[in-house]
């Protein structure tokens, strides 16, 4: 009997020490994800120098100006391309996934994975303060004019993973909450161009200044098969 109640005992405590040492995803990702060095940076080129940036605990802070966007108006034909874009160029297929938590202080503040062919074509996925759905995954496909698609809903998060595949000339856009689990958001054609830039845009179109942190990006030159999945 004795040793019935040991074995009970013991599992119990087995149990509750698992559940103990297993805090949720999120809260994980959150803590490991960062990986911003200033190795990396020198690395990178800037369209749109922002007010200020800075490396802190290994993510990267940036200060961006009020009026701060890219967005080919269909609507008027304005243009706006003042948004920082801190890239890189890639030639061929890739992954490039990054782990944000943008200023959602005023409307359509945003953090985006930006792909960028030229001023007439790219790619804005972003997470972003919607005026339709607030913070939320929204993707903006510019060919010649932009479009705006506001997709899921997540009001009740800061940080998000954004990933970016490309095969061909075909883009595919996932987000993902604990950085395992991707789900596509959006697939698309873009005109065909072997080198691209890839990289991470911030942006503050009417409120004032916003500081938007960037705790992690990977590219990798690799092709994924299925485009829906990651």
């Amino acid at each position: 009997m004795r040793y019935i109640y040991f074995v009970v005992f013991m599992s119990i405590i087995f149990s509750g020490c698992r559940n103990h040492t297993n805090p949720s995803k999120v809260e994980d990702d959150s803590a490991f994800a960062s990986n911003i060095t200033k190795a990396m940076i020198s690395e990178w080129e800037w369209l749109n120098e922002p007010e200020s940036f800075a490396i802190v605990d290994s993510s990267l802070s940036v200060k961006v100006k009020k009026g701060s966007d890219f967005f080919n108006n269909p609507e008027d034909g304005s243009v706006a391309a003042s948004a920082p874009f801190l890239y890189q160029k890639i030639q061929g297929d890739f992954v490039a996934k990054t782990f944000i938590q943008p200023d959602f202080s005023s409307q359509w503040n945003a953090v985006s994975l930006m792909v960028y062919l030229d001023s007439l074509n790219w790619i804005k996925f972003a997470f972003e303060n919607s005026d339709a759905t607030g913070p939320g995954i929204v993707t903006v496909v510019t060919k010649g004019k932009s479009d705006d698609a506001n997709g899921v809903i997540l009001n009740e998060h800061k940080q998000v993973w954004l990933a970016i595949a490309r095969k061909n000339n075909n883009y595919s856009m996932h987000w993902s909450l604990d950085g395992d689990n991707y789900n596509m958001a959006r697939l698309t054609s873009m005109p065909e161009q072997n080198e691209i830039n890839i990289g991470v845009e911030t942006q503050s179109p009417v409120g004032d200044s916003a500081t938007h942190t960037i705790h992690f990006f990977s590219l990798e030159s690799r092709t994924v098969q299925d485009l829906r999945k990651l």
